[in-house]
């Protein structure tokens, strides 16, 4: 494991800030391979932050073209002065593919809507598009083939981005959103007014128990297929560890969403999934 103090570069630190799971479990990955990994972080941060930084869809999109043209120009051999940029412009022999990453571009179209997702099938495809394709490619950065992983990904995306999802309702009522799927709401007689009130009750916890089931079967199936698959991918699939364990506490506290205790990543979240780290297990 490498130290976490140890001198950072750019896109280290803007992960360390931003997404502290990921930092913890590429602290697990090879020294050659962690400045990669941290490109590859970087860029998603980059784009998952696209819609809170903009104020209306429009400009989000050209946000998001914007970067679909970075990747042009490091094709190229010109790439745009940025430091993630610049990072993954370094990164590019190490296997990154440009498929996934425009597949996390694209994904990232659906953020831009005000309304939340159309159904629970919608979500999990933006799942897919998003947290599965970043997984698989840093499987592929830690040498897997692209191919063998994608159905382990594809599972543990969905895991991953509904985890994070249902950790992050609170904060998102308080910005005004709600990103719980509109068929479950409906099937619960729920508004999204309801869901902004930040209060729980029996309705959403139906939604949130639906949600939580199906991300939780997705994850087990994940773990099972990834025993099958080389250890030295096990730093790509940790955040997987991570959203079962969140996902267990959300069934444990009654599928409440909103409580705090849920929303903080407290750090002996890291606990379970170093001991798994250290056995070379997802």
């Amino acid at each position: 494991m490498a130290n976490p103090k140890a001198d950072l570069s750019a896109c280290g630190q803007l992960v360390r800030e931003n997404d502290p799971d990921r930092f913890f479990c590429t602290l697990f990955a090879p020294s050659d391979k962690r400045e990669a990994l941290f490109a590859l972080y970087a860029f998603n941060h980059e784009l998952a932050r696209v819609a809170e930084s903009v104020s209306e869809p429009m400009l989000g999109e050209i946000r998001l073209q914007w970067w679909r043209e970075a990747l042009d120009g490091i094709e190229a051999g010109a790439p745009r002065r940025h430091d993630v940029v610049d990072a993954l412009a370094a990164a590019w022999g190490s296997g990154l593919d440009r498929s996934l990453l425009d597949a996390m571009i694209d994904g990232r179209s659906a953020d831009l809507s005000p309304a939340p997702p159309e159904s629970l099938e919608a979500l999990t495809v933006y799942a897919h598009q998003t947290a599965s394709c970043l997984t698989q490619q840093a499987c592929i950065i830690l040498g897997a083939d692209k191919e063998a992983v994608a159905g382990t990904c594809r599972d543990a995306g969905t895991a991953i981005a509904f985890g994070g999802l249902l950790r992050s309702t609170l904060s998102l009522c308080a910005q005004g959103r709600v990103l719980l799927p509109a068929d479950q709401l409906a099937l619960h007689s729920l508004e999204q007014r309801d869901v902004l009130k930040g209060e729980n009750n029996s309705r959403l916890v139906g939604v949130v128990k639906t949600m939580t089931n199906h991300a939780s079967t997705a994850g087990k199936s994940a773990r099972s297929a990834s025993r099958r698959l080389p250890k030295a991918v096990v730093p790509a699939l940790l955040p997987l560890s991570f959203a079962l364990r969140d996902l267990s506490t959300l069934k444990a506290n009654g599928y409440d969403a909103f409580d705090p205790g849920f929303a903080r990543r407290r750090s002996d979240r890291q606990l379970g999934v170093l001991w798994r780290a250290f056995l070379g297990r997802v």
